[in-house]
């Protein structure tokens, strides 16, 4: 199958070298194959570590051999860094796009696995396949260590091949004839462009397939410095989302059930009964979704967490 893959431009964005991730990352980028059908784009957001430095001599140790390599400049948020991108490989004529993290260690026959899906699954119109990455536990923070923990869900680890309500850019194959059908990524959603951009080309008739067979590593170690960012950016983004691809019945229940907890709150000294019929409510409903300490713990744990979320949504 390797030597029917076309041409596929392979976009690599980045602003550091994350403290050493970047650099394992591009040698695991260096096994990808087949060298002769991909043509390597990477954006430098104008970093300034030396990270353009690092892709310079990785150009010069393993560039040989690609169909293309482009090495350039760009400002802008991550998602209008995917929109160059985007629209580079559409104006250059090849048929597939696919975004590789910085912080992602991509195996040798990633491109080979999303092709083979794209070609198996032509006739049910899919316009992208993202590979499923994990997070190793010690990489998380607080709040999903616990949610990892004790909250049930499915096992995407076994899931084989699926298909999702919007898809993951992170990791992911684009065919990029069906692009103009569902537009660009919006500039103004940051953090979870992928899921505006997913949704809009689910609504349209496409099928974003998930591969869950190999699952990527996935290098991120997440902080209270994400977080912070994402009330002051992503709450906002989120908002929008949900207007957009009309989801704000099931926004307007978890932003109407947090925000009615925290003023039952401030009611408990006039009267305790709506919170604890708010309690009652939400401890149920997510010891039912729970497993061990978590049917306890995790509501508890977590309140505080979707409180302020709800807040910066309402």
């Amino acid at each position: 199958m390797k030597d029917k893959i076309p041409d596929i431009l392979v976009a690599v964005l980045y602003h550091s070298k994350l403290g050493g991730d970047f650099s394992k990352m591009l040698e695991s980028l260096a096994n990808v194959k087949p060298h002769d059908s991909i043509i390597l784009l990477f954006i430098d957001n104008y970093s300034r570590d030396g990270a353009r430095d690092l892709v310079n001599s990785w150009i010069e140790r393993y560039g040989q051999g690609y169909k293309g390599i482009i090495h350039v400049k760009a400002k802008g948020n991550p998602v209008r860094l995917r929109n160059i991108a985007l629209k580079l490989g559409y104006n250059i004529g090849v048929k597939y796009l696919s975004f590789i993290e910085s912080d992602v260690i991509v195996d040798e026959d990633f491109l080979v696995r999303e092709f083979e899906l794209m070609e198996e699954y032509y006739q049910r119109n899919v316009i992208s396949v993202s590979t499923v990455r994990y997070s190793p536990y010690e990489y998380l923070d607080f709040f999903e260590k616990c949610i990892t923990r004790w909250l049930r869900k499915g096992d995407v680890a076994n899931a084989g091949v699926f298909e999702g309500e919007a898809f993951n850019s992170g990791n992911c194959l684009i065919d990029l004839g069906k692009v103009p059908e569902v537009g660009w990524f919006d500039e103004d959603i940051v953090f979870i462009e992928d899921l505006d951009w997913g949704r809009r080309a689910t609504r349209r008739g496409f099928v974003c397939l998930f591969d869950g067979r190999v699952q990527l590593l996935h290098m991120k170690k997440y902080s209270v410095k994400d977080l912070r960012k994402y009330f002051f950016k992503g709450a906002l983004s989120e908002a929008k989302l949900f207007l957009k691809n009309r989801l704000m019945k099931a926004a307007l229940r978890r932003i109407s059930y947090w925000n009615g907890f925290f003023f039952s709150m401030l009611m408990i000294p006039i009267t305790p009964i709506p919170f604890l019929i708010l309690l009652g409510i939400g401890w149920g409903a997510y010891a039912m979704r729970s497993r061990g300490l978590g049917r306890l713990l995790l509501y508890p744990i977590l309140t505080p967490l979707n409180i302020a979320k709800s807040l910066a949504l309402g």
